[in-house]
């Protein structure tokens, strides 16, 4: 039998990103309700460039997920965004077409991860809405009502870790997970 799972990831976190570009690949995505939470709120809009302690840290997250995910195209950012204006976005993406959405939601992560982008800068969020037809996008108090709701709710998990995989049957799932560890997960 086959359960659905709730995943709990952060844009700007590269683990999330290939754990999600392996649940593409794997065609699991569908198995998946995602929320959008932000592991570090206190990032700063705009981007900063990273310092040499943030750089070091990037460099070696970036590394590890080379290492564990090499099938996973991954570049390293020139610093670390503050993901909310992003997570409402998607939010509000997701209210106006749930397909057009996770569309939407790669596209952002690949910006960053691949191309190097600034994810917190509003423009690009907007004209990123645009090139894929949904020109009218905007943030209101339900969209950040619920990226507030799915903040509380990682938070009472306790794990304080993205990604995390929340299973139907209460398992949960940190980290990245390899090929195998993903199947089983699914299959249990």
């Amino acid at each position: 039998m086959r359960y659905h799972a709730i995943l709990y990831s952060d844009l700007n976190c590269p683990f999330c990103y290939a754990l999600e570009e392996r649940l593409v690949g794997q065609h699991l995505l569908e198995l998946v309700e995602w929320r959008g939470v932000q592991h570090a709120p206190h990032l700063p809009v705009p981007m900063e460039i990273a310092n040499l302690s943030l750089s070091r840290a990037l460099e070696r997250e970036v590394l590890s997920v080379r290492e564990l995910a090499p099938e996973i195209e991954i570049t390293f950012p020139l610093g670390k965004p503050n993901t909310s204006r992003a997570l409402h976005y998607i939010i509000a993406a997701h209210h106006q077409d749930p397909m057009l959405a996770l569309v939407y939601r790669h596209t952002i992560c690949r910006e960053f991860w691949v191309n190097g982008e600034d994810i917190s800068d509003e423009g690009l969020l907007v004209t990123l809405a645009r090139d894929l037809g949904m020109p009218d996008l905007g943030v209101n108090s339900a969209t950040e009502s619920l990226a507030h709701r799915w903040q509380r709710e990682w938070e009472h998990l306790g794990t304080r870790s993205v990604p995390t995989l929340l299973r139907e049957d209460g398992v949960i799932a940190l980290g990245l997970l390899s090929i195998e560890q993903l199947k089983e997960f699914f299959d249990a």
